[in-house]
Formats: structure tokens, sequence, C-alpha cells
């Protein structure tokens, strides 16, 4: 016999592996406008919060180009790429909600620019995790003089707490399927650092590689290594759609538990009505 909460926990992730999936279009565009949290259609608090992240970020990657530029270096690694993306999507976001809290007639469903946000901000999310985790887990013994420098846990640590953190305040899902953005960025960075070593293109220490674990002049290791990227991306991409469930979850929970406390509330009023 089938055990019926096993199978309505695992049909979320089964529907996911359709084609239909990869799709960008969303019937209701309002959401990629608003909280999951908020009250009401519109809520000058989540324009708030928007634009302080996009600033925050901002301050972070001008910051950090300003101390690490190195005649266009800073440009090479993945790190800066996603420090970027981080900066860009949340900027996105910040006008794409500013725009909707003025005219929510604005966004149409299927909207080219809320594809793209959409996009941009799985992509970054997961970006965000796999460098966080690889920088801290492979790279930073090799860079033991930066780890602790604001500009580092900027961009090898905020950058994934906030980005996480957001996944669980917006309001629209996350496809599994839509795994492929992220993986697609990694796959072009991966043949830029391949082009780059071929070029004789050097970090800013002078060496042949930008990473090194990435270092092409020993295949065997650079081959692992993007093995092993490819592979936490998959796995990252699996933890965005979980970080989306468990917002449902969580949202479901905190709408019984105040329908419970109405009903209790407009119970006692009756009670009390009635004596």
């Amino acid at each position: 016999m089938v055990d019926k909460s096993q199978e309505s926990c695992c049909q979320p992730l089964k529907e996911e592996f359709q084609r239909s999936k990869f799709s960008l279009y969303h019937e209701d565009p309002g959401v990629f406008c608003r909280s999951q949290w908020q009250k009401g259609d519109r809520n000058i608090i989540w324009v708030l919060y928007r634009w302080f992240l996009a600033a925050f970020f901002a301050a972070g990657v001008i910051g950090s180009m300003m101390q690490d530029f190195n005649g266009g270096r800073w440009f090479i690694f993945l790190t800066d790429w996603g420090f970027t993306l981080c900066l860009f999507t949340c900027t996105f976001g910040a006008v794409i909600a500013t725009i909707y809290y003025i005219n929510p007639a604005y966004f149409e469903p299927g909207s080219r620019s809320l594809k793209i946000y959409w996009i941009s901000h799985y992509t970054t999310s997961v970006l965000s995790m796999l460098i966080t985790l690889v920088f801290w887990a492979a790279l930073s013994s090799t860079q033991p003089e930066i780890a602790g420098e604001l500009y580092n846990l900027w961009c090898h640590a905020f950058n994934s707490i906030c980005m996480v953190f957001d996944c669980f305040m917006v309001a629209y899902p996350a496809r599994l399927l839509h795994g492929i953005y992220p993986l697609s960025v990694v796959l072009i960075f991966l043949v830029h650092s391949l082009i780059y070593y071929w070029a004789g293109g050097t970090d800013m220490d002078g060496n042949r590689f930008i990473y090194y674990a990435l270092d092409w002049a020993r295949p065997g290791l650079a081959i692992g290594f993007v093995c092993a990227s490819l592979a936490l991306i998959c796995c990252f991409s699996l933890l965005a759609f979980g970080i989306y469930r468990l917002r449902l979850s969580m949202y479901k929970c905190c709408g019984k538990s105040q329908e419970e406390s109405q009903s209790t509330e407009t119970a006692h009023k009756e009670s009390s009505l009635a004596v």
C-alpha cells in the first residue's frame, strides 16, 4: 500500500522533471515584484529592502574594484563574476519592485524583463553558494593572507548569506530545471580559464592560472576541479529548489497559525457574548 504522505512529499520533485518546467513564463507577474511575506499587493518596506540590498552589493563591488582592479585582472575571477551578478540581480530587482509599486499593471505575464530577472536571481543564488563553498573549502588555504579581509568576506561569505536570505523573501517559484543557467555560466567560465591559460594570461601574482585548483598545466587537477564544480552546481540547484519548498511550507504553516488564532479569538468572543 502506498504511503500517501510520502507520495505527496515526492510529488513536487517529480513534477519538476517536465519539459514545461524549462519555461520562463509565469501567469502572475506580481510574484516577481513582491515578497512572499508582505500583506497587500504593494509594500514600501519591500521596495526599500530591495534598494538596500542593491546598495550593499554596489558598495562591495566598487570597493573591491578599487582595491584589486590590477589592470583589469579583477574580471578574470569567478568570484568577481558572481559578485557582479549579485549587484546586477539586486539592482534589477529593486527597479522592478519600484515600477510595480508605482504602477502594478505595468508588467504583463511573460514579460521579457521578468524572465531576465527570474534567470538572474536563480543563477546568482546558486553561483553564490558554489563560490562560497569552493573558496572556503579549497582555495582559502592558498590565500591565507586575505581570508579575513573585509572585501574577501563580502564576496565569499556575505554574497551567499544575502542571496539565500533573499530566496526566503521573494514570492516567485524556483524551478529545478533552471539549473541549466548557472551551469552554463560555470561552463563559460571554465572555457574562459582555458583560453586565458593558452593566451599566456596570469593572475595578480604572475602565476599561469586563475585559481591554483584550475591550473591547466596540470590537466588532471584542472579536470577534477571542473567535474567537482559541475556536480556542485547540480547539488546547489537542488538546494535552491529545497529552499523554495521550505519557504512555501513555512508560509503555509504561518497562514494556518493565523487562521487558527483568528478562529480561536472569534470563538472566544462568541462565547463571551453568549454568557
